[in-house]
């Protein structure tokens, strides 16, 4: 019976067409899959090592304290020039390796090395417990792994186009704020059962996986889509260039040029010292009030839960409020928030209060890049760089004072310096209000007033 079927005439021309027809179709649509899927992976392993490498600063900075105050048993002076040392040097290396790398664009070069630095730098610190040894080794070995991020982004910029890169940026600020979410309460845990030493075996177990990734990433040259749009970025960076020449300009004309610059990096500095002070003083409280140290990293992961949501939304009041209004608000959580924290040591008092925390610091790292890149709108690097600088200085400023708060200030005001420089911070806020002021966006960014 199945003989008897009428048999299909393979080779007719009409099959053979629609036969290629199908294939055609077939194969445009692999491709098409393949080339977003390849889109997809590169761009992943951007995300992917700024998580990884946000992951090893965020598991470090929050036990440094703890680490020299209670396994190197520091004096408080040796606090202090650990911490401030740190800050120091990390600025400086930043700066000497970012002017290197940009100078011979071998940006995965630079992070392939640090990593390998930074991983000596764990493996000797896992197996000394002297003062001077582990200091040196911070000081001159791990602070060049601070420059990473920014060599990660540098990367960035010459790999995307000039539009996409702003989107990569702002997921780069992601997963850093994802990785100060999970890591420092696993820190914290980490050394509070098993020690420091295993705690730095572990975590420089991370690094060669983070070299591996900084090895696979996508360069500036084997990027064919994000080479299509940079004559358009010419003509566009050309205007904006035009334009800003012209600010530029105006403001050398009036004397204001600096003025403008150095208030707004001011507020930030000061800022940065409050909160960079009590994120050293935290554990050290702890510590002296026989609290469970290990919830210091679990507090951390609260507040910064918090600063990731309202980081993504702060931007959109800028359409009813100014840069001014949205920083004296929350100027006076920081107040209110140094000022109320040592009332009580509930634990569900001290969790509730990292709302107020949490609104301070995610308006200045929601609004503090926008603000700086508004206001010297012909270098918006600059404006970010600038923003970083000030917060790092103020990490510098509070290292170094660190230490003498834990000796000269009660356990109950160990707060009070840093609910004293958020006065100040807002004094810089009242007399310097019209550095504050950003002319209006455009329509593609919403209304943005100062």
């Amino acid at each position: 019976m199945l003989n008897d079927a009428p048999r299909q005439d393979w080779a007719t021309p009409d099959y053979v067409g629609k036969h290629k027809y199908f294939i055609s179709n077939r194969n445009i649509a692999v491709l098409k899959v393949s080339h977003i899927v390849s889109i997809i992976n590169k761009d992943s392993r951007y995300y992917l090592a700024g998580f990884l490498n946000a992951c090893v600063m965020a598991s470090l900075m929050p036990v440094l304290s703890l680490y020299a105050y209670r396994y190197l048993d520091a004096t408080a002076t040796e606090l202090s020039a650990l911490l401030g040392g740190y800050a120091l040097s990390s600025i400086v290396y930043a700066f000497v390796i970012a002017r290197i790398v940009e100078r011979f664009g071998k940006h995965k070069v630079g992070l392939l090395a640090i990593s390998f630095i930074a991983f000596v730098a764990l493996l000797v610190l896992a197996n000394t417990k002297n003062y001077a040894l582990a200091c040196f080794v911070i000081l001159t070995l791990f602070a060049p792994f601070h420059a990473s991020t920014s060599l990660l982004m540098g990367e960035a910029f010459r790999y995307f186009s000039g539009v996409k890169v702003h989107q990569v940026n702002a997921r780069l600020m992601a997963t850093v704020s994802a990785a100060w979410v999970v890591c420092p309460g696993i820190a914290f845990y980490l050394v509070e059962y098993i020690g420091f030493s295993l705690f730095f075996y572990l975590l420089s177990a991370l690094l060669p996986l983070l070299a591996g990734v900084f090895f696979i990433l996508p360069t500036g040259n084997t990027s064919a889509v994000s080479a299509m749009p940079h004559k358009y970025d010419v003509v566009e960076k050309r205007d904006m260039a035009n334009a800003a020449n012209d600010v530029n300009r105006i403001f050398q004309h009036e004397g204001k040029w600096h003025w403008r610059l150095f208030v707004p990096a001011l507020f930030f500095a000061v800022v940065s010292f409050a909160i960079t002070l009590y994120q050293h003083l935290l554990p050290v409280y702890f510590v002296k009030q026989s609290l469970p140290v290990s919830l210091v990293g679990t507090i951390f992961m609260v507040a910064a839960l918090l600063e990731v949501a309202l980081i993504v939304r702060c931007v959109n009041l800028l359409s009813r409020f100014s840069y001014h209004q949205l920083f004296m608000a929350a100027s006076a959580c920081g107040i209110a928030f140094f000022i109320l924290l040592p009332f009580s040591q509930s634990m569900f008092y001290l969790f509730t209060l990292q709302a107020l925390k949490a609104i301070l610091y995610s308006f200045m790292a929601g609004l503090g890049v926008n603000l700086l890149q508004g206001l010297f709108p012909s270098r918006p690097t600059f404006g970010a760089v600038l923003y970083q600088n000030a917060f790092a200085f103020g990490m510098l400023l509070a290292g170094f004072v660190s230490g003498a708060v834990v000796e000269y200030f009660p356990v109950a005001q160990l707060f009070s310096f840093s609910a004293l420089l958020m006065l100040v911070a807002v004094l810089v806020l009242v007399l310097g209000k019209r550095a504050f002021h950003v002319a209006s966006q455009s329509k593609a960014h919403g209304s943005f007033k100062g």
